[in-house]
């Protein structure tokens, strides 16, 4: 039974209890006269007395009924004043507004409890967050945030969650997360963040694709299979990812293309020192022309595997060997040659590759011209060897040996020289049973 109805019955027991005394009162001396009066001389004082003694009761009775209502109806008042005030802030409190005072200041039990409660409710504001600030909060992030029950219905979204589905947050309650994108984000594993597109329900709202992630809601009593779902709006990273993937496709296009214009200049190059050779009748001029073709198609060749593979920066190197070795063998007629050809499957840059690949010609044409001067047999063994950190490149015949490098003043040796230093390696030759040279170089950190 509340306050006001337990004093309500109090006053009105109260009234009743009066009515029943001054009731009985007036009954009694109603009848005491009625049965005395009789009895007395007409001129005895004692009826009036009796009279007297009737409207005095019944006055008494009926002020006190009129007092006892008066003072319920104000003290009744008095407390719904009080009372307000108090019902109001517990209220304000209960929906989370920690900043409610309570208008309530007079000295009795309840001034004292409507200063206890403002006390509280300021204490509660400095050490807690109010539901109106965590909301005002929630509904000014950019994401779109949803909180999600057991059974993967959204119990709370955010102001952007409900702009971006054009719906309103009371609407998107109570409905499956997974109606929302074009996949379940629930479905994903707890610990990644994913890729969906959102689904509007409008249909002139265009998709948009967000990065999903999720973590269990703690703390707040709320059941320990509650998520939040927080997604991001990547359009904009999208369209610079499309953007910069297609700058990426055109320059590619591009350097592709540029290496197979070297390659055509190169070739053409080629051909000229070609024709000059055919136009020279001296031997060794020819001969010169030729070791130059050489150089130039051992270059041109690696700008055309750079221009067929989809890499344009890095060279096939295994295959770049095995090519030009082929080339090289073809070139020089020396079918009573062996060759040996180990080579580990690598890729190089290319500005190693073009420099080892130079290497390879000058030491190779160097044996197969020089090592065998009666035609062979013989075997020339190519050897290409990786490490995580280095590369070693070990070209070796068994022909004449030192005859076969020509002094160390040739051209040939000076430029092997020339470009080891270039690849910032190192070189090492051995003229027993033939001639081995072995050069060790630091790979590049992009290979």
């Amino acid at each position: 039974m509340s306050l006001q109805r337990t004093i309500q019955w109090v006053f009105a027991s109260a009234g009743l209890c009066l009515l029943a005394v001054g009731g009985s009162a007036v009954v009694t001396l109603w009848s005491v006269r009625g049965s005395i009066a009789p009895a007395l001389p007409a001129s005895s004082p004692v009826p009036p007395l009796f009279d007297r003694g009737l409207w005095l009761v019944g006055g008494a009775t009926v002020l006190g009924l009129v007092g006892l209502g008066a003072g319920g109806a104000w003290l009744l008042s008095s407390l719904r004043r009080s009372l307000t005030p108090l019902r109001t802030a517990v209220e304000h409190v209960r929906t989370g507004r920690l900043d409610a005072t309570v208008a309530v200041d007079t000295a009795d039990e309840l001034g004292r409890l409507a200063r206890a409660l403002s006390r509280t409710t300021t204490t509660l504001s400095q050490r807690t967050v109010s539901r109106t600030y965590l909301h005002a909060v929630l509904d000014s992030m950019a994401e779109l945030l949803f909180v999600v029950e057991a059974d993967g219905q959204v119990r709370h979204a955010n102001q952007a969650a409900a702009e971006a589905l054009g719906q309103s947050a009371s609407s998107l309650r109570g409905t499956p997360l997974a109606r929302h994108f074009d996949e379940d984000p629930l479905a994903a594993p707890d610990d990644s963040a994913v890729e969906r597109t959102l689904a509007p329900s409008e249909g002139d709202r265009p998709s948009r694709p967000v990065l999903i992630s999720r973590s269990t809601l703690s703390g707040a009593g709320a059941p320990d299979d509650t998520l939040v779902c927080v997604a991001q709006d990547i359009s904009d990273r999208k369209a610079a990812e499309d953007k910069l993937r297609r700058s990426l496709d055109e320059k590619e296009v591009l350097l592709r293309e540029i290496h197979h214009r070297v390659k055509n200049n190169l070739q053409v190059i080629s051909s000229l020192l070609h024709a000059q050779a055919r136009d020279t009748n001296d031997d060794a001029v020819a001969a010169r022309f030729q070791e130059t073709r050489e150089r130039i198609r051992s270059m041109a060749a690696i700008h055309e595997q750079l221009y067929q593979t989809d890499d344009v920066s890095q060279v096939d190197f295994d295959a770049y060997l095995e090519g030009l070795v082929d080339e090289l063998f073809r070139s020089h007629r020396t079918r009573s040659l062996k060759r040996e050809l180990q080579v580990d499957a690598a890729t190089l840059p290319i500005d190693q590759a073009i420099p080892a690949g130079l290497i390879v010609n000058e030491l190779v044409s160097n044996a197969l011209e020089h090592a065998f001067p009666d035609g062979g047999p013989g075997t020339v063994a190519v050897h290409f060897h990786t490490t995580p950190s280095d590369a070693t490149l070990h070209v070796e015949d068994d022909g004449q040996g030192t005859d076969a490098l020509e002094g160390s003043s040739s051209l040939g040796l000076r430029l092997v020289r020339g470009l080891t230093r270039q690849l910032r390696g190192t070189l090492a030759s051995h003229t027993d049973d033939g001639v081995a040279i072995t050069i060790t170089f630091p790979l590049s950190p992009s290979t």
